[in-house]
């Protein structure tokens, strides 16, 4: 066996050949290896050290406070050597720190004390490795973990959400949080005038929001409109597709949009910019692929909340005359009441029925009978306030809810109808019988439903074409 082994096969340090054997592991591992003194400086570096550090060799270390050159700032160094002097010595102890040329740096060290014979400390010497790939990485697959758990919360809560403003506002707000987006907004298309408008937006102002469109092809939303696949600008001011225009109300230069499609049909496109971490931040294929996901989402959610809303006009409106059905006014009148048991007003309810209907149906048909009660409804949305609640009762029957107004008042309101309906043209004279009923404090929908039904029915039997009120 070679001299420069021990008895016990261990490398006998003291041999001159053991030394260099011992040098080159040293000077070979890709581990910052180091010596200092007392003070902290440096008297042996390997290679690896030098180039963790960015120095082209060892020999540029050397003399160097390694103690400085690790922690610039005084605060962050006491730190240090409170750990140090807690246990003696450091394990996978994390510095943030810079490269010689100021390129931030993520490094793991373990040092101890070197101490001579007495147990004096005469310095340190210590492995420093360069984690910062490795805790880029955690950070990435953190990122990563954080943004597809958003994403399910937000495939979550989208589908639960049937109303299309409170929709759009929150794919906005969500999207504009998951890619960490300062300004986001969600475009429809318009299929008659074919341009793009904003229907919700986040860190735009109300001026852009109101004036903007966007036709087929213009600017980068018009062409995601026209594309199957997203588009990401990483930088807008060397992508030869699109121009700024002059428009410097931008932070970035890194955007993104992607069409929203449902069976191949354009319903709008969603748009991100200025990414929150910094003017010069660019939104990655990360983002690219998960605003791909979101609109994809956004699709089937918006399309169900536009068939939700069709099926919940469907039922609240009578489908001849477009006024609301007797369902709704059931409805509006339970919350008129709930209202005024809570605060101090009022409210009257018409109950009116055409006069001779069935004549009118005998005589001309179904058809024209429709045609006069789409007439009549008409009369009564062009003469009554928008907060006035119109509802088709039943056959030739409607009921009016007017919040605010009492009997006199709805009297008043009650004639108008009543003249403009004799007035109007048809092949026989048409009129109508009025009854009225106010709100008192012991009502409820039943009670003033029935009393407004009562006094119509009196308006009928003096004579028709008539008004009656209700006794208070």
């Amino acid at each position: 066996m070679c001299s420069y082994f021990a008895k016990d096969k261990e490398l006998n340090l003291l041999h001159p050949e053991a030394q260099k054997i011992f040098r080159r592991l040293i000077e070979s591992v890709h581990s910052g290896i180091y010596m200092a003194d007392d003070k902290g400086n440096v008297f042996y570096a390997n290679h690896a050290l030098a180039a963790i550090l960015g120095y082209e060799s060892k020999e540029e270390i050397l003399g160097h406070n390694l103690l400085e050159e690790l922690y610039p700032v005084a605060q962050d160094r006491e730190i240090f050597l409170k750990s140090m002097g807690q246990r003696s010595f450091v394990r996978d102890y994390e510095i943030k720190s810079f490269k010689k040329d100021g390129t931030p740096i993520i490094l793991s060290a373990t040092i101890d004390y070197i101490r001579n014979e007495k147990g004096e400390v005469i310095g340190t010497e210590g492995v420093v490795l360069d984690t910062t790939e490795k805790r880029k990485l955690e950070e990435d697959l953190k990122t990563e973990k954080l943004k597809l758990e958003q994403i399910l919360e937000f495939n979550e809560r989208i589908s639960t959400l049937h109303h299309h403003d409170e929709l759009v506002k929150y794919i906005v707000e969500k999207t504009s949080q998951i890619l960490n987006a300062g300004k986001c907004s969600l475009m429809l298309f318009d299929d008659s005038s074919r341009e793009l408008h904003i229907e919700s937006a986040k860190g735009i102002s109300d001026e852009i929001i109101a004036t903007t469109k966007v036709k087929l092809g213009e600017h980068i939303a018009g062409h995601a409109a026209q594309s199957d696949e997203p588009l990401l600008v990483k930088n807008i001011d060397y992508d030869k597709r699109f121009k700024r225009h002059g428009k410097q109300s931008y932070i970035s230069r890194s955007f993104m949009s992607a069409s929203i499609k449902r069976d191949h049909k354009l319903i709008g496109v969603l748009n991100v910019t200025d990414k929150n971490t910094g003017p010069q931040a660019t939104f990655s294929d990360l983002d690219l692929k998960i605003i791909t996901t979101i609109v994809r989402q956004a699709a089937v959610a918006m399309e169900n909340a536009r068939l939700y809303q069709e099926l919940e006009y469907l039922s609240a409106v009578d489908p001849l005359t477009d006024l609301y059905n007797y369902r709704s006014f059931v409805k509006s009148l339970g919350h008129e009441i709930s209202r005024l048991k809570r605060y101090a007003g009022t409210v009257s309810l018409l109950m009116i029925d055409v006069d001779n209907f069935k004549k009118i149906n005998d005589t001309y048909g179904h058809l024209e009978g429709d045609n006069l009660l789409r007439k009549i409804s008409s009369i009564f949305r062009e003469n009554l306030r928008d907060l006035d609640t119109i509802c088709r009762y039943g056959g030739d029957e409607f009921a009016v809810i007017l919040p605010e107004t009492g009997a006199e008042q709805a009297r008043i309101v009650a004639e108008k109808l009543r003249e403009k309906v004799e007035a109007c043209p048809f092949k026989e004279k048409l009129s109508l019988s009025i009854g009225i009923a106010q709100y008192r404090p012991d009502s409820n929908h039943y009670d003033l439903t029935l009393r407004a039904d009562q006094a119509l029915y009196k308006a009928k039997k003096e004579g028709k074409n008539k008004i009656a009120i209700a006794v208070p």
